[in-house]
């Protein structure tokens, strides 16, 4: 069984704003949010990379039937929700931890995710059980089944796997650990995005994303995923109108 340390770096969307990654700036337009998001992401220095190499990521991935990973995320959110003339902003950080179990093969996971949000210090403890396309959620004591497969695309090795069919932006081999960098198709995020953050019925875009695969000659050893994404919804007023 593999174990892997993946970091993940995500621009997460609520139902009352969004919360953002990267050097841009994001914007939301209808809905109820529309302030932009203010973060910054880590820039890696590179190296020429070598002509040979007896890292051979296809393979390595190939091998890896079950596994396990660490997942850590920071993001800062700044919300700004409109109703009528009335308006209020809200600042929050959220910091990620999550770990999982993963069997390929078997089609069976179970993921843990600790979710504080600051300054409240509110913690959120979350457990998915995914058996084929089960999905079971359990949080704040209950327990909630849906069907759905996309765990199976975008689970760490799976959507490393789909960035390997990518021609890669960036190569090179620092320390013994070759790095592939990747722009990543939007359309490939979305679905990761309404497992964690949104729901199908939001209108969900995702630009500048961007992936790193990180191999030695042990094997993958992790990933760090960063991109934006911006959710707009409306929600129904007190008196059954439509709020924006």
């Amino acid at each position: 069984m593999k174990k892997l340390l993946t970091m993940l770096l995500v621009l997460v969307v609520l139902s009352a704003g969004c919360l953002g990654g990267g050097s841009n700036n994001a914007t939301t337009e209808g809905g109820n949010t529309g302030t932009p998001v203010h973060t910054t992401s880590t820039q890696v220095s590179t190296t020429s990379p070598k002509k040979e190499s007896s890292i051979n990521p296809l393979k390595a991935l190939e091998m890896i039937k079950q596994y396990t990973y660490e997942e850590n995320a920071t993001a800062e959110l700044d919300i700004e929700m409109k109703t009528g003339n009335i308006t209020q902003e809200t600042n929050v950080s959220l910091v990620v931890y999550e770990r999982g179990y993963v069997d390929l093969e078997g089609k069976r996971a179970r993921i843990e995710t600790r979710t504080t949000t600051l300054p409240d210090n509110v913690t959120l403890n979350t457990t998915w059980v995914i058996i084929g396309q089960k999905v079971y959620v359990e949080d704040f004591g209950n327990v909630t089944v849906e069907n759905d497969t996309s765990f199976w695309k975008i689970n760490p090795v799976s959507l490393a796997r789909e960035l390997l069919g990518l021609k890669p932006v960036g190569n090179y081999t620092e320390n013994g650990t070759l790095v592939l960098t990747y722009s990543v198709p939007g359309e490939l995020i979305i679905p990761l995005a309404e497992l964690y953050f949104t729901t199908p019925d939001m209108n969900t875009t995702v630009t500048d994303a961007t992936a790193e695969l990180y191999f030695t000659k042990k094997g993958f050893i992790g990933m760090r995923l960063t991109y934006e994404i911006v959710a707009t919804t409306t929600t129904a007023g007190l008196g059954g109108g439509n709020q924006r």
